[in-house]
């Protein structure tokens, strides 16, 4: 008696070089149930990991990558995620966060047409939003923790466009309600455990006042917004998780939103206490190149006071509540070898 053998899923991530979408590479790495994909523009080889080259705002380029490799399940990580660096550059922010996100739901839409004529089950398209489409009640007079049908009001311009790109997967995938295609998922503040540049997590960054001889007083760092630092590793082990769900016959993976979120909150300037500590730096010496600040700088994009993400939603759908690392645990992994590893 023969055995059918199970084809492996084909999971493509785009941003595979960014520090969510490298976490993702690697768990999904792991398991041999995947065929996995990156794609990146810029930086192609990660950490011995070949990434293919794909511009997404090349959008007849991304289409003719798609009807080529024909995934089941595409991750979207990449997106302009630094609020200042998007106010600077808006148009391009937008086309690459907006744009490139309703060229895919459009191509994942046609894929399962196509699929459907062979049997094949239709693929998925799992967003990854953010916090920041929340405003902390300033406006809204809507209040944290919120759940994922609480009402939005982003208040940066990065915040709306990763809103106008999940209005791109509920239009485009999920107006069927029983085929829907399009899974949004929104987390905060992310770091990553294996960054060698401090300017790539705003979690880290502020490490940087210990690096730099030349300062000339204290540097303001904000203690006034509360953030929820979460390692990507973690984010990376809760996707895996969904994952498995969607694809599994009965499954109870609803398209719609989640969210997912270390429960750990600090401020700015109360995280950059407890990595120096961590590092063995002196609160003396931290408070001879740190000062307190009540919000950002007038010349930043503005930011919501706190923005705390309800994931119970997520938890009865992969069946149980995640454990996250702690705040001081993934901080002593992140900061590993400093400052030696980040100079």
């Amino acid at each position: 008696m023969s055995t059918r053998v199970q084809t492996p899923s084909k999971i493509l991530i785009t941003g595979a070089s960014g520090m969510l979408g490298r976490a993702l590479h690697r768990v999904l790495l792991k398991e041999n149930k995947y065929l996995v994909k990156g794609i990146g523009f810029s930086r192609l080889s990660v950490q011995k990991i070949e990434l293919q080259k794909v511009n997404l705002l090349n959008h007849e380029e991304t289409s003719a990558f798609l009807h080529q490799y024909q995934p089941d399940v595409i991750f979207h990580c990449a997106a302009e995620r630094f609020p200042d660096a998007f106010e600077k550059n808006m148009a391009a922010s937008f086309q690459l966060n907006v744009d490139t996100t309703k060229h895919l739901a459009n191509e994942v839409l046609r894929l399962g047409d196509e699929y459907e004529k062979t049997s094949r089950k239709r693929p998925y398209l799992i967003y990854i939003s953010t916090s920041y489409v929340f405003d902390g009640g300033i406006s809204s007079m809507v209040y944290p923790p919120y759940k994922t049908d609480s009402r939005t009001n982003p208040i940066n311009n990065y915040g709306k466009s990763k809103w106008e790109g999940e209005c791109a997967i509920r239009d485009v995938l999920n107006k069927n309600k029983d085929n829907g295609q399009g899974i949004i998922v929104r987390v905060p503040l992310l770091y990553g455990e294996d960054c060698t540049d401090l300017n790539e997590s705003p979690a880290l960054e502020m490490m940087k006042v210990h690096l730099n001889d030349s300062l000339t007083g204290p540097k303001k760092i904000d203690d006034w917004a509360l953030r929820f630092p979460t390692s990507t590793e973690d984010i990376a082990k809760v996707l895996k998780l969904m994952l498995e769900e969607l694809l599994t016959e009965d499954s109870n993976m609803c398209m719609g939103t989640y969210h997912v979120s270390s429960p750990y909150g600090c401020t700015k300037y109360e995280l950059l206490s407890i990595q120096s500590k961590l590092m063995n730096i002196s609160q003396d010496v931290l408070q001879m190149r740190a000062t307190k600040s009540s919000g950002s700088s007038s010349s930043a994009a503005p930011r919501p006071k706190c923005t705390q993400l309800d994931c119970s939603g997520t938890w009865d759908a992969i069946g149980h509540k995640f454990e996250f690392i702690s705040l001081e645990d993934g901080m002593s992994r992140a900061l590993q070898g400093f400052p030696e590893r980040f100079q």
